[in-house]
């Protein structure tokens, strides 16, 4: 049982079982309390504070204060009724206050508090609009959202495949600069990205950035989560803390960042600017047949069962003449390219050529 009767009104208004009681009607909580508070009558003023704390922040944003946050802000508060001491001012120290105005300077606190955090969220929802804005003057963008449930596939300039997952956006140029690709991200994506040693990848994903030549990763970056995880599938990427582009490819002549090789993961925690590597975890079995899972890897196996793995991976319709081509052999491995690279692979080694017709895929022979 934890030490209630050392509990302050913003630690009463922080704990779970305290919050349950003020906001439902559950019998057990309130017994609980009820006894607790004959027990230890002299803490009713601290609960009555607590209380009022708690009905107020349910008309705040759903943002979970600590400890050291709400500190910092009385601190702030507590020195600004010391100047006015200070300065001959008529007030007077805080515990002296009856409990209903204590209530009201903590509860103008956590009003603080509430705002404060809204306007860092509104920042952090910001950043991928920023960035898109400031690379406006350099590029003429274009914009993919994607608010189905289903997965969207983007093909970018360079060949690079991306799979955007629901909820996301991406901006890239119409068409690359000659010494770097950049992309910007919010949301979760999937990239495969075209091998080019002369021009790295760039994906400024809010907080965070990535670079890489040519490599297969996966990037969820919410606004609204408390991490940002990156996870490399193949080849080798390079993270790095938050700085705008500019800062950030400076210092990329100087730092390679944190790097990550295949089945490592880099998770960036927001509220405490941490970045650190991980091992990926073994793969769920049901995630499989999802393009950043599936390894592409086929020995003298037949063309329509390679092009089923491409349809159920990028979620595209590939046409093609099942009885002249299905039973075709295929030895390949593509784990490491982009779609547009896989396919053109696969046209090479059945002599056929394939074009995109009202977002379908067209496979034929090419003529004799």
């Amino acid at each position: 049982m934890k030490d209630y009767v050392s509990f302050q009104p913003e630690e009463f208004a922080q704990d779970d079982f305290f919050i349950h009681w003020v906001k439902s009607t559950d019998y057990h909580a309130e017994t609980f309390w009820q006894n607790w508070l004959e027990t230890y009558p002299f803490k009713r003023n601290d609960v009555e504070v607590a209380r009022q704390l708690v009905l107020l922040t349910q008309h705040l944003p759903g943002q979970e204060f600590s400890k050291s946050e709400i500190q910092d802000l009385k601190t702030s508060i507590f020195q600004k009724i010391a100047s006015l001491e200070n300065s001959g001012s008529p007030v007077r120290p805080l515990r002296s206050y009856p409990y209903w105005i204590a209530a009201a300077v903590l509860a103008g606190l956590m009003f603080m508090a509430g705002w404060y955090f809204l306007q860092n969220e509104t920042i952090k929802r910001a950043r991928y609009a920023s960035m898109v804005k400031e690379a406006a003057h350099r590029y003429d963008l274009l914009e993919v959202k994607n608010h189905t449930k289903a997965t969207r596939l983007v093909n970018l300039p360079d060949g690079s495949s991306v799979i955007l997952k629901k909820g996301s956006k991406l901006s890239y140029p119409s068409y690359f600069a000659q010494d770097k690709r950049e992309v910007f991200l919010t949301g979760e994506a999937f990239f495969e990205i075209a091998k080019d040693a002369d021009k790295p990848f760039y994906v400024f994903a809010n907080e965070i950035a990535t670079k890489v030549v040519g490599t297969s990763f996966t990037i969820k970056s919410y606004p609204r989560d408390k991490q940002i995880v990156v996870t490399v599938k193949t080849g080798k990427v390079s993270i790095f803390n938050p700085e705008s582009p500019e800062e950030i490819q400076q210092r990329n002549k100087k730092s390679e960042g944190l790097i990550l090789t295949p089945d490592q993961q880099a998770v960036f925690e927001k509220e405490d600017l941490l970045l650190i590597r991980k091992i990926v975890t073994p793969k769920d079995p049901a995630l499989m047949q999802q393009a950043e899972y599936m390894l592409f890897e086929y020995e003298e196996s037949p063309l329509e069962k390679v092009f089923e793995d491409l349809e159920n991976a990028y979620q595209i319709k590939i046409v093609f003449d099942k009885i002249t081509l299905g039973k075709s052999p295929i030895t390949a491995s593509l784990t490491d390219e982009p779609l547009e690279e896989k396919l053109k692979l696969i046209c090479k080694a059945i002599r056929a050529d394939y074009q995109k017709v009202n977002g379908e895929v067209i496979i034929s022979e090419k003529e004799k």
